[in-house]
């Protein structure tokens, strides 16, 4: 019979949080992100807000824990993710602007 510790998830991913290894995997992502990115017209200042920042967990033991998110900081960070409606000059017309899902592809191709 095999006995189950409740703190051992919140041991290991103290310990992962620790490791080079998530780093290596956060800027893997980031220049995937960044690839992606440079494929569309227009991306310059999205770019050179794409970083990666360190979080901390925020209840109990997860305090202790440390990931890693790799974030835009661009304001219109949401709609080049999701897409937008713009509205067309001197019309009361609307056109939906696709989202680029750019960070989703870019995690994907990590």
């Amino acid at each position: 019979m095999a006995d189950v510790y409740p703190s051992a998830g919140t041991t290991v991913a103290i310990i992962a949080g620790r490791t080079h290894e998530m780093d290596a995997g956060a800027h893997r992502v980031l220049t995937a992100v960044r690839v992606i990115a440079a494929r569309h017209k227009l991306t310059g200042a999205y770019m050179s807000k794409l970083s990666i920042v360190e979080a901390r967990g925020l209840s109990g033991n997860g305090r202790r824990v440390t990931d890693r998110l790799v974030v835009a900081d661009d304001e219109a960070a949401i709609s080049i993710e999701l897409g937008h409606i713009q509205r067309v000059k001197g019309a009361r017309r609307v056109k939906y602007i696709p989202g680029q899902h750019v960070m989703r592809r870019g995690m994907e191709a990590a």
